[in-house]
């Protein structure tokens, strides 16, 4: 039997928010390539691993799947601090020319950006 509620396109999330970043990242590249460049990392930083909770979240559909799906959000959640503690660090260790400021508004603005989509995503399946 097959479910009968639609996942939501959470997938297009991380399309949408590639697109928002690299226009910021063009925009703000003339300013300062250090600032683009941070904004840019910062912005990845936040959407890779959460393209791989998404991935792993919405895995299964339906009722009789709950256990896996629940198990999928556990690993998927599990990923992802991984992942942005990785990609963190590696930012820190190897990136000789940071701007922290931009480096975390890059994050941060996916953040809201993600919070947004997701919630219009949500209703547009109502």
């Amino acid at each position: 039997m097959k479910a009968t509620i639609k996942v939501p396109p959470v997938g297009r999330i991380a399309l949408i928010e590639l697109a928002i970043l690299m226009v910021a990242t063009l925009i703000t590249l003339p300013i300062d390539v250090t600032l683009s460049s941070s904004l840019m990392i910062g912005g990845i930083i936040y959407v890779m691993p959460h393209a791989y909770f998404t991935r792993w979240a919405f895995r299964y559909q339906g009722a009789r799947q709950a256990p896996k799906i629940l198990r999928a959000i556990y690993w998927g959640e599990t990923g992802k601090l991984l992942l942005t503690l990785v990609l963190f660090g590696l930012t820190f260790k190897y990136v000789e020319e940071l701007n922290l400021p931009a480096l975390f508004l890059g994050y941060g603005a996916m953040v809201i950006v993600q919070w947004f989509y997701a919630a219009k995503a949500l209703n547009a399946n109502r």
